[in-house]
């Protein structure tokens, strides 16, 4: 029975090792632990000291010191370094200033509304921008792809602050058909008050992706194989998915993956606007109140989330369309 050599088998691992995605793996990891540096950083680059600023000037040595213990700034930095790895290690983010219970606990409470809201959001955004970029290209000569030119530049350069606004005093207080605030767990009834800021949102995403879309719908076809799918006589669905829709949908799945990692980002500004009880509306308040290790738990775990989501997206992307894969 014949074995594999030494050095075939050190080929194989180095093949194995130069895969596509094992490297795009290993960018993802990269940047997590930029993250994880970056959050390390956060209090430690605040002019002065965070414990003095936190306590103020009647504080005693005692009450400094111990503070400093509390926010992890104690000993020198590489130690500081390692503890903060270590406490990572082992899910411990350390403990709210403000509420004394542990960071973990609290993102855990507030993370899954962030997750329904971009959830809900990037679904509507699926369903309004697909067919909308779709319509844009195959009539974009006609007024309907000047109107949608017109309306996504508009929709765009309205304010998120201002849309969500607009649509409470339309939706909730006008018409009442949803709450004005206010947030109510569990699936489906979280829905009823999640759908208006996934909107707003929408607002935004929509118009650019179905632009993306349209973009990449008009390229594709121009393309030889989709002239060749013509000459053969095929059409309907088949054509519309596999020769037109398909390869075009590359730059939007990675478009949406990007969008999906900004929504995290305005969630600060929807949950304010709608008061929902959701990561950002605790990051604002974790901020307002120097809670720096809710802050800290906040910005790591927030981060970790955007890189599954483009990691995914890029997995997504290879699929769809083989000039599109991992490299």
């Amino acid at each position: 029975m014949m074995t594999a050599s030494p050095g075939s088998l050190a080929d194989r691992t180095l093949r194995l090792l130069r895969h596509p995605v094992l490297r795009r793996l290993a960018q993802a990891f990269f940047v997590a632990f930029l993250l994880m540096v970056f959050a390390f950083l956060l209090i430690r680059l605040i002019p002065g000291d965070p414990a003095m600023i936190l306590l103020g000037d009647e504080a005693t040595e005692e009450d400094v010191i111990a503070y400093r213990k509390l926010l992890g700034i104690d000993g020198s930095i590489p130690s500081q370094f390692g503890r903060y790895v270590s406490n990572l290690a082992r899910g411990d983010f350390g403990v709210s200033i403000r509420s004394r219970e542990p960071v973990l606990s609290i993102v855990q409470k507030r993370l899954p509304i962030s997750l329904w809201l971009t959830v809900t959001t990037i679904f509507m955004t699926v369903l309004l921008a697909l067919p909308l970029g779709v319509a844009a290209a195959l009539y974009r000569r006609t007024w309907f792809g000047h109107a949608f030119q017109i309306g996504a530049s508009v929709l765009v350069a309205t304010p998120v602050f201002f849309s969500g606004l607009v649509l409470i005093l339309l939706f909730a207080v006008q018409i009442n058909l949803v709450p004005i605030a206010g947030y109510h767990a569990g699936f489906p009834a979280n829905l009823y008050y999640l759908w208006l800021p996934a909107l707003t949102i929408n607002f935004v995403l929509v118009p650019v992706l179905a632009r993306i879309l349209q973009s990449s719908i008009v390229e594709t076809s121009s393309e030889e194989f989709v002239e060749a799918a013509i000459i053969r006589g095929t059409q309907g669905w088949r054509f519309y998915w596999r020769y037109l829709l398909r390869p075009s949908l590359a730059p939007t799945v990675a478009a949406l993956g990007y969008f999906a990692a900004t929504v995290v980002s305005y969630a600060v500004i929807i949950e304010i606007i709608f008061n929902l009880p959701g990561i950002g509306m605790t990051l604002v308040d974790a901020v307002r109140n120097r809670d720096y290790p809710l802050v800290q738990g906040i910005v790591f775990l927030s981060g970790l989330l955007v890189v599954g989501l483009t990691f995914m997206a890029d997995l997504v992307n290879g699929w769809l369309d083989p000039r599109a894969k991992i490299r």
